[in-house]
């Protein structure tokens, strides 16, 4: 039976309105739409989706990818492959009706105009993203404490908050549930947008000259939250406006929190003054989650949407899942999903069928730190000696910061262990080493591919 288009994606927007926030969902899947769909076989589809610009398939790739094409398989019924591709608005042909207005107009329409719920609550904050299902471990301590800080003390302790990290480690989880604490304490209208919906709405202010409108809206608030900051980089005039707002927000002791998937002093493009200025208040890291943490996320996941999981389960998957939270949520809503087509019952098994594991696979939980060191030598095709010792051959510092990074990461060693562990080195050198590796896990996917390998390698 073939597939409608219009009726497809139409059911996919009104789950993942419920399931998203607001901003995610208006900003990026709303404006989209379904293309084509090509039918391989009985049991699969290429669906082709369209949007507006580079930008929202960029974003739509690397944040929303794959909750879309897992609510497309559900209510298609199929395997789907998603292709991703620019429709630029001046070029819609085919694009149904009801869809012309979110390609053409609704970046212009109520830029600048609150409806009812969000001047009464603050706007876009997600409902599920609170402080009670936000599970904290070693690699988000710091960054909990100080949201906690923020709600204590809005606007004088912390501001502002700069959190960083890689994709999916739930930074706008923490955000949000800041932002929730401080409409419940009563500091004044919370304002939370991301990065684009702050460019978008400068630019049509300037192009309708409606710049007082904008200044109202993003400076008389008692807390401005924005995600991904670093996408103001390179972007001149934004930062220049988006200063005199930081300077103004401020100088009230209105509260600022920001997101980024980097250090403000590695966002390529952005102003020294405005570096200087996220760096003023708090700038806390977020890395992946360790074991124990993979673990209390699951189990908070299975709480939220109700399913019942093996003894055992929770434990296979974490030790060999190591990932973001989002994306260690989203196998286990997938196998959720699975379970609930067949006795309702989570099983091992069908965790190890998963991770294609050999049914009477035991993980081993624990990991010396010599096996860390040795993983990554045999990985590198060195001996062990090679890394602890002073050579500077390029190939063979990456694999020591590699091991550092390792050690203080996934084993969670006292940076003077690791410094001692890996020859006597200084606590500043293996922190070097460290940070330098989180950048890279940020930017650089060939470290990644590196890294996930030897990860792999260590518990295999």
């Amino acid at each position: 039976m073939e597939i409608d288009a219009g009726s497809l994606w139409q059911s996919v927007c009104g789950e993942l309105s419920v399931s998203m926030s607001a901003a995610g969902y208006n900003g990026f899947v709303k404006p989209c739409f379904v293309k084509t769909i090509t039918p391989i076989d009985n049991e699969r589809i290429i669906v082709e989706l369209a949007a507006p610009t580079a930008y929202h398939v960029r974003t739509i790739d690397e944040k929303y990818f794959s909750v879309i094409k897992q609510v497309l398989e559900k209510i298609s019924r199929k395997k789907c492959d998603l292709a991703l591709v620019v429709v630029e608005p001046n070029k819609k042909e085919g694009v149904p009706k009801h869809q012309t207005k979110n390609l053409n107009d609704e970046a212009n329409i109520n830029l600048f105009n609150l409806t009812e719920v969000d001047k009464q609550v603050g706007n876009n904050l997600n409902p599920r993203y609170q402080f009670e299902n936000y599970v904290v471990g070693i690699s988000n301590r710091l960054a909990f404490a100080a949201g906690k800080a923020v709600v204590d003390f809005p606007g004088t302790r912390h501001n502002p908050l700069f959190i960083y990290g890689g994709v999916g480690v739930g930074k706008t989880h923490l955000m949000h549930a800041v932002g929730h604490e401080l409409v419940k304490k009563g500091v004044g209208k919370v304002v939370y947008v991301t990065s684009e919906q702050f460019i978008n709405d400068f630019v049509s202010s300037m192009r309708s000259k409606m710049t007082d409108a904008f200044k109202k809206k993003y400076r008389q608030v008692g807390a401005l939250l924005i995600d991904d900051v670093q996408f103001f980089g390179g972007k001149d005039s934004t930062q220049e406006e988006f200063f005199h707002t930081f300077n103004e927000l401020t100088n009230k002791s209105a509260q600022i929190v920001m997101t980024s998937d980097r250090k403000p002093q590695d966002i390529e493009g952005l102003e020294d003054r405005l570096k200087s200025r996220f760096l003023g208040g708090m700038a806390v890291d977020i890395g992946l989650p360790d074991y124990e943490m993979r673990l209390a996320i699951l189990k908070q996941k299975a709480l939220e949407i109700k399913v019942e999981v093996e003894d055992g389960a929770y434990e296979l998957m974490a030790n060999n899942f190591n990932t973001n939270a989002r994306e260690l949520e989203g196998a286990f809503v997938k196998l959720a999903v699975g379970a609930s087509l067949e006795n309702g019952l989570l099983t091992k098994e069908m965790v190890q069928q998963t991770l294609g594991l050999p049914a009477n696979f035991i993980k081993e939980v624990k990991v010396r730190p010599v096996k860390v060191i040795s993983t990554v030598a045999k990985y590198f095709d060195y001996r062990n000696k090679d890394l602890l010792g002073t050579s500077r051959k390029a190939d063979l510092v990456i694999a020591r910061h590699i091991a550092m990074y390792l050690l203080r990461d996934t084993l969670n060693i006292q940076l003077e262990k690791v410094g001692e562990i890996m020859g006597g080195r200084d606590h500043t050198t293996v922190m070097h080493a460290v940070d330098k590796m989180n950048g890279e896990l940020n930017k650089n996917s060939d470290i990644r591919r590196k890294i996930t390998a030897i990860k792999q390698a260590l518990y295999t």
